[in-house]
């Protein structure tokens, strides 16, 4: 941790140089997400059989400082869930009578992320539309999980179940890597975008004194967001 406390300093301090020659501008952006956590080779699989995608919004804050060219950076703070589900379909034999009995269990777990990511903008300077991509590492914090579960019957869904877990066996803070492509419109002094990225975790999950679960998170997302330039 005192390795990461200096390079995000190193950072930091970069980034004010940088910004006090440039114009820089500041932006929201959200979304929806597919995520889910799940082991290298299979791990978890082996134990709970087929793991599903979690559907969850995240949104956030970010600066856009240009560097050269096309070249900007883009420090970010931002919040996500990621998880995993398990759907069930079992028989529920009440008195004599099958009945069908279906189920759901999604493990929520929600990060505050601080991207630091680098953009580069395809196309002339003054092009109103511009393709671009970005790469680079997030440091994330694990705030809250809760496990959420639900029972489908033959004529109604029952109300999600939310229960608060403890985040003991947890790693709290996961290094993780972004990429990703977006395309971006001028609107006036504004600038639309729309955008879609990749994340994977680094750093394991669960954090188990004992045996060292291989268990990673990922995610897909598309996004939406504005910026403005500041001090105009």
């Amino acid at each position: 941790m005192k390795t990461v406390r200096i390079s995000l300093a190193i950072v930091l301090m970069a980034v004010v140089s940088i910004a006090a020659n440039a114009q820089v501008s500041i932006g929201v952006r959200g979304g929806a997400s597919l995520s889910k956590t799940t082991g290298t080779g299979g791990v978890i699989e082996n134990f709970t059989g087929n793991l599903n995608y979690i559907v969850s919004g995240n949104g956030g804050v970010f600066l856009q400082i240009p560097i050269a060219g096309g070249l900007s950076f883009r420090p970010e703070l931002a919040y996500k869930q990621s998880g995993a589900g398990i759907s069930s379909d079992n028989l529920l034999n009440l008195i004599g009578v099958n009945i069908p009995l279906g189920g759901s269990i999604k493990q929520r777990l929600t990060y505050i992320q601080a991207p630091l990511l680098f953009q580069y903008d395809f196309g002339y300077e003054d092009s109103p539309v511009k393709p671009y991509v970005i790469l680079g590492p997030s440091f994330n914090y694990l705030a809250d999980g809760k496990i959420v579960s639900r029972a489908d019957l033959i004529l109604f869904r029952t109300q999600p179940t939310r229960t608060s877990i403890g985040l003991g066996m947890f790693n709290r803070f996961e290094v993780g890597g972004v990429g990703g492509a977006g395309l971006s419109f001028e609107v006036g002094n504004a600038k639309l975008f729309v955008e879609g990225r990749y994340e994977r975790g680094f750093t394991r999950v669960y954090d188990t004194p004992v045996v060292q679960v291989p268990v990673y998170n990922q995610s897909f997302s598309v996004l939406a967001g504005f910026s403005i330039p500041l001090g105009r």
